[in-house]
């Protein structure tokens, strides 16, 4: 793993060695590459963005060998450009090329800060839900760092690299990769996030704080119709959960399969994934299995843009299958390696733009996850949550927010002792300002 990631640190960084990827394709490949290569005495702007696949059901011409667009070779046409960008609807960063050949490279990154405050009702007997003091106050700050790259070669394919740094004080000083990872043509690997997982919760700042179920994978992407992709992967958890040694013992990665259909306005994701697992103390082992299907849904309401977003999701003996980033690292640190399970979870979301500069997201959530042990119940963990905010994006980059949420956590498993903080309900208040670049 740490090879890939070196990988794709020096292809980022050192454009000299994308040149030596281009050469083992052949004298023919690299001399054409060498050809086409602009030689450019000054910065000129760029967007990393990969190029739409060719259908593979469809005669419509794909324009599979577009590189990356030029923003600066016409200064006349910068205005046209940002228009269709905005028309596009486009999110790529904005970047240069790198002097003397035709790779472009951006970095963007986020920082966000704010003060959250939490406070908790545990359940007592005859009591019901107690309040437990102190309530808490902190002032968690989290930044990412993305530097990617891509270029066209000369055969057609295109070669990208990505790699991404995500630091959050409230956790851990030492950064964690959330992504490091090169892509040539359909075929990716590296460190990414998982192609099973659908929603994100991006428009919220207590799920967004919170790393991605980042894994090690190995993949390739088919766009089948102008609206279909078919992918298939092999993915291993060792990347971000190695500590939780839930892969641990694993003869193989997991395997998984995934179907998105995509019309611009409606986008439906469906996934199943298998999980070879050990079981505790034992040589035998059981086949997990994980599906899921999500949609998301855009449209004008009320003259303003909405949009619909949600998943369920199942998984048998694959417990990291389930469940957003916030109910992961709250209940997967209590399960022993090899420990049977069986659950679900849901999510449903909406966001609506109030206006040009203010908008508003909502959700609500159950994560729901049963311990079996031969002939009786070992444990039950039950998450539910309900949040919202309110958005202020006075100009580009920069986005001012409030943010509540409330979760009622009930665990209980045998044998072990949990947190106050899965015995009761927990309340978040969160005032944040978040800068984009």
């Amino acid at each position: 793993m740490s090879s890939v990631m070196a990988m794709g640190h020096r292809s980022l960084l050192h454009p000299g060695v994308i040149a030596a990827l281009v050469s083992l394709l052949g004298p023919q490949a690299a001399t054409g590459a060498l050809a086409a290569v602009k030689r450019r005495s000054a910065l000129h702007g760029c967007t990393v963005s990969a190029p739409e696949q060719s259908p593979l059901l469809s005669s419509k011409a794909g324009n599979g060998t577009r590189q990356a667009e030029d923003l600066g070779d016409d200064p006349d046409d910068d205005d046209d450009d940002d228009d269709d960008d905005e028309a596009d609807g486009s999110d790529a960063p904005a970047g240069f090329y790198v002097p003397g050949s035709d790779t472009c490279v951006a970095i963007s990154g986020t920082l966000s800060t704010g003060m959250q405050y939490d406070w908790y009702r545990i359940k007592a007997p005859a009591a019901g839900l107690v309040r437990i003091s102190p309530d808490v106050t902190t002032f968690p700050i989290t930044a990412s760092l993305r530097l990617e790259s891509g270029q066209a070669l000369a055969n057609g394919l295109y070669l990208s690299t990505a790699i991404e740094f995500m630091f959050d004080t409230t956790s851990d000083d030492n950064p964690t990769v959330e992504e490091a990872s090169i892509t040539l043509g359909p075929f990716t690997a590296g460190v990414t996030a998982s192609w099973f997982d659908f929603w994100t919760g991006e428009d919220f700042v207590l799920v967004g704080r919170i790393p991605s179920r980042t894994v090690g994978l190995f993949g390739v992407n088919r766009r089948l119709t102008d609206t279909l992709q078919f992918s298939l992967s092999a993915e291993t958890l060792e990347s971000n959960q190695s500590a939780l040694g839930l892969s641990r013992g694993a003869r193989m990665p997991d395997g998984v399969a995934r179907l998105l259909y995509d019309d611009g306005t409606l986008t439906i994701h469906g996934a199943v994934a298998l999980h070879d697992q050990r079981l505790t103390g034992d040589s035998s082992r059981r086949l997990g299995r994980a599906a899921i299907i999500g949609a998301t849904w855009q449209h004008a309401l009320f003259g303003r843009n909405t949009i619909l977003s949600g998943q369920i999701a199942g998984a048998i003996d694959a417990a990291p299958y389930i469940g957003s980033q916030l109910d992961r690292r709250a209940v997967l640190p209590l399960l022993a390696i090899g420990h049977a399970t069986r659950g679900w979870s849901g999510v449903l979301s909406i966001g609506h733009d109030l206006s040009d500069t203010w908008s508003t997201n909502a959700y609500v959530s159950r994560y729901d996850l049963k311990l079996p042990f031969p002939g009786s119940e070992a444990g039950h963990i039950r998450i539910d949550r309900l949040s919202a905010n309110l958005v202020w994006k006075p100009f580009n980059g920069i986005k001012i927010g409030v943010e509540g949420s409330t979760a009622w956590q009930n665990a209980e498993i045998l044998g072990r002792v949990v947190s106050t903080s899965l015995a009761g309900r927990q309340t978040s208040l969160q005032v944040f300002l978040e800068r984009a670049f």
